[in-house]
């Protein structure tokens, strides 16, 4: 294996490890500085391999803790949005949605800092917007978890069920977006051995994080996901 892909692997073992602890993040980590080391669409694509491991041992591990029937609308709703998303790869300009992105969560978060954001009860019709805008943009961008994040927030949910969730509802669309990069050559024989290597890291940062995710309380959870949801902000608008 090349140096860069053993550098890649090994910074995006790091990032499976914070989304491990805090449902999310992985994204933000292996795109922002991925990019850095591999081509963007490239890391895009084998990031999705990083996607699937990961959250198909999250959603096993934190299975009793899922609704599931939440989360099997979420997936279905979301599966032609993300196949949608990433058939536009090639198409898109991805730097300016990323940065309309960045600017809404940022938004967010300055509204919920200061008690601005006003109080509503997610129902099903915010359900399937949510779903469907999670899918298209983790379509194009590789990840589209920060949708979910602040859905998921909203809920008020424990955090094992936070992180079983956002894991849950991102197994089939990654498998979907994994298809579609197939089919337009990003993902081919050549990159087998840095695919085989993501996966392994990303099961085993799984299993640690989750020695972690215990041992962090409700209060320094719901913190860390505020900083997570800034620092994928700021990394969205650079």
């Amino acid at each position: 294996m090349e140096l860069t892909y053993i550098v890649f692997v090994g910074m995006s073992f790091i990032a499976c490890l914070v989304s491990a602890v805090f449902g999310f993040g992985t994204a933000l980590i292996v795109i922002a500085v991925g990019s850095h080391i591999l081509p963007i669409k490239e890391v895009i694509a084998l990031a999705t391999v990083l996607f699937i491991a990961s959250t198909l041992t999250k959603s096993i591990i934190y299975g009793k803790h899922i609704d599931w029937k939440l989360t099997s609308i979420m997936s279905l709703v979301s599966l032609p949005f993300a196949y949608l998303g990433a058939s536009y790869l090639n198409e898109v300009p991805a730097e300016l949605l990323k940065r309309l992105i960045g600017i809404m969560v940022l938004s967010y978060l300055l509204l919920t800092t200061f008690n601005w954001m006003p109080k509503f009860k997610i129902g099903l019709p915010g359900i399937v917007l949510g779903s469907a805008s999670y899918g298209f943009i983790s379509g194009l961008l590789g990840s589209g978890n920060i949708i979910k994040a602040i859905l998921f927030r909203e809920m008020n949910i424990s955090k094992q069920a936070f992180v079983g969730a956002m894991a849950a509802t991102s197994v089939l669309a990654n498998v979907v977006k994994l298809s579609a990069y197939e089919q337009a050559n990003l993902i081919n024989i050549a990159l087998l051995w840095p695919m085989v290597s993501l996966a392994i890291v990303a099961v085993i940062a799984v299993l640690v994080g989750r020695y972690f995710l215990h041992k962090v309380s409700t209060e320094g959870f719901a913190v860390g996901i505020q900083v997570v949801l800034a620092v994928s902000a700021i990394g969205l608008l650079r």
